[in-house]
């Protein structure tokens, strides 16, 4: 069977063959001072759950599309490769698509911008929050009130390679198969800085996750130090192209 006949379920894919392990998957380093480190394990329960919460409020599947309006954090990360288990298109905020989006999930739910056909997903990125908060608005759903309440283990459907994966504004367009199918080399901890958004962060994240590498994502404007580098043991930095 040729590569674009390839059916499989990418996410789980990916994320299975370090669900069993205690170290580390991703470190988030905010500018407030979280550090939130989440193994291997703890991650594949995020993305369950918030695959789980998907299903069940929005109904995604391979005609969704989704935008993820959101700074690279932990919870976009968490809730773009839950999106991606349904086989939904991620978007930008800025990308055509989006005025067609099925689902737009964001910290300003209401936002003015958001189509009113689009059903919202309001995130509080801040670790500890329990709820989004008093500006929810009428119609946006509370990830941080609901996600808790799902299930830890997520039984994807098979999707087709040739499924469109994500669009950015910025030009890049990926099929599940070209962003899950990527092939590169080992570097050990990466430290990677949330300046670009995070669907251009994605590709990069996703391709050395598979190659067996622990991420750590420091928050835009955060000093990296060299005791945050020694303590997070960090081999390599990752330098966007310019």
């Amino acid at each position: 069977m040729s590569s674009n006949q390839r059916q499989g379920t990418f996410v789980e894919e990916l994320l299975a063959p370090r669900r069993a392990l205690a170290t580390p998957w991703l470190t988030w380093h905010s500018l407030s001072g979280e550090r939130i480190e989440l193994s291997g394990r703890v991650f594949d329960n995020w993305v369950a759950k918030s695959a789980n919460l998907l299903s069940d409020l929005f109904d995604l599947d391979e005609d969704s599309t989704v935008v993820i309006d959101l700074t690279a954090n932990w919870k976009s990360l968490v809730l773009a490769l839950a999106a991606l288990h349904h086989g939904a298109t991620l978007v930008d905020a800025e990308h055509q698509d989006a005025a067609q989006a099925t689902l737009w999930i964001t910290a300003t739910p209401q936002d003015e911008h958001i189509p009113a056909s689009s059903e919202i997903l309001a995130v509080n990125p801040a670790a500890l929050a329990l709820s989004f908060g008093s500006d929810l608005g009428a119609v946006a759903e509370d990830f941080n009130a609901s996600v808790r309440s799902y299930g830890d283990q997520f039984y994807p459907s098979a999707l087709s390679s040739t499924t469109m994966a994500l669009k950015s504004n910025v030009g890049i367009a990926m099929t599940l198969d070209e962003l899950f199918g990527q092939s590169v080399e080992a570097r050990g901890t990466i430290l990677v800085r949330a300046q670009q958004p995070v669907l251009t962060l994605l590709p990069y994240l996703v391709s050395q996750w598979s190659a067996g590498d622990a991420v750590v994502l420091v928050e835009d404007g955060l000093e990296v130090t060299d005791r945050l580098r020694e303590g997070e043991r960090i081999s390599f930095d990752y330098e966007p192209a310019r």
